[in-house]
Order: C-alpha cells, then sequence, then structure tokens
C-alpha cells in the first residue's frame, strides 16, 4: 500500500485491512477463491475517461462495468475505459492493482457491493489486497452510489 494511501485510510479512521499473498490476483474469481470470500466481496476498480474528466468505478465481483448505464446515470455521452498509461498517470498503479481508493479522482460504486460487509480491492501494489467496508469506502471518498453494473454473463 502506497504511504499516500495508509495516510488516507488512517486520516478516516476506518476499519481496513491489508492482505499479503505471493501473487498478485488477476481476476475477481481468483481473490475469492484464495480469501475463500463470497465473489461478491470483490471489488475491481477501473478508471474512466469521460467529458467530465478522469474518474473511478467500483463494481461487485459478480457484476460487470455497464458503459449504457453509467452514460445514463451521469448523462455522458462518452465514456470508456483508460488506457494502461493513463491508468498509471492517474493512479500510480498498474491496471489490476488500482486502488479502491483514490483522492482526488471522482467515485463511483455500484449500489450492489454496498450489500457486502466487505470489499477486497486494489491498493495500488502487485500481491497485495486492500479489505475494507464498503460504507467506508463511500463515506471516505464522497462517491456516488449508483446501478452503474449488470450480472456477468453465466
Amino acid at each position: 500500500m502506497t504511504p499516500t494511501l495508509r495516510a488516507a485510510l488512517d486520516a478516516a479512521g476506518v476499519a481496513y485491512e491489508l492482505l499479503a499473498h505471493d501473487v498478485t490476483y488477476h481476476s475477481a474469481e481468483e481473490g475469492a477463491a484464495a480469501f475463500g470470500v463470497d465473489l461478491a466481496q470483490m471489488a475491481p476498480t477501473l478508471v474512466l475517461r469521460t467529458e467530465q474528466g478522469a474518474m473511478v468505478a467500483t463494481v461487485s465481483g459478480t457484476t460487470r462495468l455497464s458503459l449504457r448505464k453509467l452514460k445514463k446515470a451521469l448523462r455522458l455521452r462518452n465514456v470508456s475505459l483508460a488506457a494502461p498509461e493513463e491508468v498509471r498517470a492517474l493512479t500510480g498503479a498498474d491496471p489490476g492493482t488500482v486502488p479502491l481508493v483514490n483522492p482526488g479522482l471522482a467515485t463511483l460504486v455500484d449500489r450492489r457491493l454496498l450489500e457486502q460487509p466487505w470489499a477486497y480491492g486494489g491498493c495500488g501494489v502487485p500481491a497485495r489486497t486492500l479489505k475494507l467496508r464498503p460504507a467506508d469506502l463511500v463515506s471516505m471518498t464522497g462517491a456516488r452510489v449508483l446501478d452503474i453494473a449488470e450480472e456477468k454473463p453465466a
């Protein structure tokens, strides 16, 4: 975890845990199996480009981001995933390790994640996972909670 992220978490006074593992998990399914938790608690964070500027969106591991729903919810015309070099420039992290908390970036959280007791997501460092309550993620980032995901196809 980066010192900036640790400082933001400590300043917010939220409960969190940093989980160390031997490899970097590249899917929500891999993480859920490794931690022995429900897939719905896995919380990938994606960096987006929009006409309103860059933002991050966090969804539950049982879903995938719906650009259609996102455009409708925010009344946007153009939304796309940021290129890997943009992700690094904006978050200091590689795609796949993007932190749940990104100070300075507008944050969106899919409403389904708030049904879970914990969210497991990136912390900006490979082979590390941040465990945080979804409600704390929303409160400390000022996130907008929206319906921006859809169930993954079977």
